[in-house]
């Protein structure tokens, strides 16, 4: 043995090679003694070599002295975290030269690996991080999940996102001084003041100098006051909208606004379909009709386990960005989702209508509903607000391709269910088949109508008898179709 102490034997296996590469390997380990005597003890490792999928809707948004960070992350099965690496490039603050020849190609700024640059976060499977980062600068984030074998996902373009951290036109924190305080008011513009139409200002990659106030344009559509800032060696009016549109706004941290204006329609909590991304649904939940009066909504989502698997919750871009105070959580029981989400702060109130929260489901039949069960909505005085409820059903049109979906749950024991479309009246055959390619049973054979099914495989055999732990195939034969899904029986 590698090691021998206190009467243990420890073996360390630097490489166990298995085939198929992602499966159960069992290890046995066989001890003797001089005089032949032997004995003998097994136990199975899981062997998993494929990555995770890659980190979804990275964003970073600037905030004083620091960057929130909000993400999506992949699917595995056996997920253990995620890492957000940060780099950045020296000396930029505040004319930031490297990014205004490069912009928009500043792909090549970004960490490369998970060994590169410097780690903003690494705890866990979280989606949400402020990053606490005080020197002045435009930060580059990517973000890699990692399973329990340390597979890490690619540098992928969806996991990464860049941010000032600072409010641009926060230059100053005493009246007459160069300096940083969270907020733009008045001191910011009386420096703007004094240096406002200034060509080619002075200090340019120093602190404190007349360069502090070239902040404009920025490289948003609309030139965004919280965009990122294209200095054009002038102070001028450029950099006195953007100082206009964040005086009085932001803080070392502010409100959120929810994007669509009062149009006197009822109060309501409602749900709507976002995106859907291959077997993943999102699922937005919406305020609506709303004219400033809500602190806090507690709303309950209910969903049919057999057409949904919840996935993950998460607060909206608008929500986030700019950076608010905002207490959000999440639950899920069988067929329920929770979510609540408060503003922090005296007085103050979400303005605005628009997507509160995304909840993400992994769709099993391809047919769905979901109800906004229950909510609660209070204002600024903790008082109740009546409000409407609403709901959302998928398209109930036929499909328009043969497809054979993963079957869920998974790991299973000792029943799941497999969901298959079928666009026109076909023959069709799915099978289950172990790892050596045996067929263990037939869940169907036959013509099929046109819709979306669902077939149950209950871990048994042709002859009725129970298959033990392991990896099985599930396959679907229709005309000019074939596909098949990995699914993994665990007792």
């Amino acid at each position: 043995p590698d090691d021998y102490s206190g009467g243990v034997a420890t073996w360390t296996f630097v490489v166990l090679t298995c085939n198929p590469s992602d499966d159960v390997v069992t290890v046995t380990v066989t001890a003797a003694d001089d005089m032949g005597n032997t004995a003998s003890d097994s136990d199975d490792i899981i062997a998993d070599n494929t990555a995770p999928l890659v980190v979804e809707d990275f964003d970073a948004s600037p905030g004083h002295e620091e960057c929130a960070l909000n993400w999506t992350n992949g699917y595995d099965l056996y997920l253990d975290g995620v890492i957000v690496q940060r780099e950045v490039v020296g000396g930029e603050y505040p004319q930031y030269p490297w990014f205004v020849l490069n912009w928009p190609n500043v792909d090549t700024a970004y960490p490369t690996d998970q060994g590169d640059g410097t780690t903003a976060y690494d705890a866990g499977v979280g989606t949400s991080h402020t990053d606490v980062v005080v020197a002045r600068n435009i930060y580059y984030y990517q973000a890699f999940c990692y399973d329990i074998a340390r597979n890490y996902g690619p540098a992928d373009p969806g996991a990464r996102d860049l941010a000032t951290n600072y409010w641009l036109g926060d230059v100053s924190d005493v009246w007459g001084s160069w300096g940083y305080d969270g907020e733009v008011d008045d001191d910011d513009i009386l420096k703007l003041s004094d240096v406002y139409g200034t060509v080619d200002p002075v200090g340019v990659g120093e602190p404190n100098g007349d360069a502090e106030c070239d902040i404009g344009p920025t490289v948003h559509p609309g030139w965004h006051r919280l965009g990122l800032p294209l200095p054009d060696d002038a102070v001028e009016f450029e950099d006195l909208m953007v100082f206009a549109m964040n005086y009085g706004v932001v803080a070392p941290r502010v409100v959120p606004f929810l994007p669509e204006e009062y149009d006197a329609s009822p109060l309501a909590v409602t749900l709507g379909e976002s995106e859907v991304r291959g077997e993943n649904v999102a699922i937005a939940l919406r305020l609506e009709g709303n004219v400033s009066e809500i602190k806090g909504v507690s709303a309950v989502v209910s969903y049919d386990p057999s057409e949904l698997a919840f996935v993950s919750a998460r607060l909206t871009d608008d929500m986030l960005s700019p950076i608010g105070d905002v207490f959000f959580w999440y639950g899920n029981e069988e067929g329920r989702v929770l979510v609540d989400v408060a503003v922090l702060g005296t007085g103050v109130t979400i303005g605005g209508s628009g997507d509160l929260a995304t909840l993400t489901f992994r769709s099993l039949t391809g047919d769905y509903q979901l109800e906004v069960e229950s909510a609660r909505l209070r204002d600024a005085d903790n008082l109740d607000l009546d409000a409407r409820l609403g709901g959302y059903a998928s398209g109930g049109d036929l499909p328009t391709v043969f497809r054979l979906v993963q079957n869920a749950p998974n790991p299973f024991n000792p029943t799941t269910t497999v969901a298959y479309h079928v666009p026109r009246e076909s023959e069709v055959t799915i099978r289950v088949y172990d790892l050596a390619g045996r067929r263990v049973r037939t869940l169907l054979e036959g013509v099929v109508e046109p819709g979306r099914h669902m077939a149950v495989w209950d871990g048994l055999n042709e002859s009725g008898e129970a298959v033990g732990s392991g990896i099985y195939f599930c396959t679907m034969e229709a005309p000019d179709f074939h596909d098949s899904r990995k699914m993994t029986l665990l007792k």
